[in-house]
């Protein structure tokens, strides 16, 4: 790249960069940033209207130019804060707002809704089978379509991937790791959607087949752990509020959250099912469709042989199985096991946090305990 052609290029990044941020003061997001005494609030309020079929059809309109604003370290990812339009600019990305879901369905608030009929951990029979087949998770299979219909992915407009994982706690609710949005501006959050009964997310190896998701729906309310640390991904907790509510379906149900229980090692032993659309190997490429694995809940003593003693605490665990593992992109995403015996449903008992590469055999996944955290859980997302 010649000089000129390099500095052609930064002044028309600085334009576009400037433009975004003139239109940031000229529509600013309504939005509302607090703590309380276990955790950090961030509540936005969508202006915009219902996208017409012409702004869906206006493809000359260039993307967001990315501003640097924090890295993920686990994802890997750059969040851009974008401005808040009073139109939707970006081709291919319309507000969840806009979606219709089946003509069929009731809504998620009334009293006759099929939501009473649905019990939660709906999900296989068993375990991914243990095998070693081509391409996984890191090590997985290609799930059955729609058959964990607990997981969602967290999209930002401008992304053709799945940035993290998340789960269904309530119509309203979804549960995935405060490191996925802590760094997020109120802008950022705005842009924000929740991909849910998906299981091609669209854009991998190539632009088809398209993301298939049933529903669609936009956050308004980011709460994630006061205690948060960046460094050691403690506390690595966060509950997301959705709008409108969610309608369940054969395809789209909550998952089963364990009771409160602040002992490690409570799972120790267990087969857990690990699932998401995150990298097949460390800095590799991302699959189009979900992903599942099985890996073995190892004792807290024993992960802290791996990463030094005092790294993993009691609302953490560990998990690993040879060739297997979460990677980037997996975050926030739910490991889960059937509690009971001779119960098929299935109890998230964890939360994708971070590990040491991706199906490193010395070292195993993180995740943070839904146990541990069930109480402040419970707070958010009911309050």
């Amino acid at each position: 790249m010649t000089r000129m052609s390099a500095r052609l290029q930064h002044l028309a990044v600085l334009f576009f960069a400037a433009v975004h941020l003139l239109l940031g003061f000229i529509c600013p997001v309504s939005s509302r940033i607090y703590r309380t005494n276990d955790a950090v609030v961030i509540e936005v309020d969508d202006v915009r209207p219902p996208l017409s079929p012409s702004a869906m059809r206006n493809s000359g309109i260039l993307p967001p130019i990315p501003m640097m604003y924090a890295v993920n370290p686990y994802t890997g990812l750059s969040y851009q804060p974008y401005p808040n339009f009073p139109f939707w600019p970006y081709p291919l990305y319309k507000p969840a707002s806009s979606f219709s879901d089946n003509a069929d369905d009731v809504t998620a608030t009334s009293p006759n809704s099929r939501q009473q009929n649905i019990a939660c951990g709906k999900g296989p029979d068993a375990p991914p089978q243990r095998k070693t087949p081509d391409v996984g998770i890191v090590g997985g299979s290609d799930a059955v379509k729609n058959s964990w219909p607990f997981i969602v992915g967290l999209r930002m407009v401008g992304q053709r991937f799945v940035i993290c994982g998340g789960s269904i706690i309530s119509p309203t609710r979804i549960l995935t790791a405060a490191h996925c949005v802590n760094g997020m501006s109120a802008y950022e959050i705005l842009t924000m959607t929740v991909s849910l009964g998906m299981h091609n997310q669209g854009g991998f190896p190539d632009p088809e087949p398209s993301n298939d998701a049933q529903m669609t729906r936009r956050v308004t309310r980011v709460v994630y752990h006061t205690n948060y640390n960046d460094k050691t991904k403690h506390n690595d907790v966060a509950v997301l509020t959705v709008d409108p509510p969610i309608v369940y379906s054969a395809a789209i149900s909550p998952v089963c959250l364990p009771p409160l229980n602040n002992a490690a090692d409570q799972f120790v032993g267990k087969d857990a099912a690990i699932m998401g659309w995150g990298k097949l190997v460390a800095g590799g490429d991302r699959p189009n469709v979900l992903k599942q694995a099985t890996v073995q809940i190892i004792p807290n003593e024993d992960c802290n042989a791996q990463y030094g003693a005092g790294t993993i605490f009691r609302q953490q665990f560990c998990a690993s199985a040879p060739g297997k593992d979460t990677c980037q992109g997996d975050s926030g995403g739910p490991i889960a096991v059937q509690a009971e015996a001779g119960s098929t449903a299935w109890t998230q008992v964890g939360i994708t946090s971070w590990g040491q590469g991706c199906a490193n055999p010395d070292f195993a996944g993180v995740y943070a305990s839904v146990a541990f955290f069930r109480n402040w859980i419970d707070t958010y997302m009911k309050n």
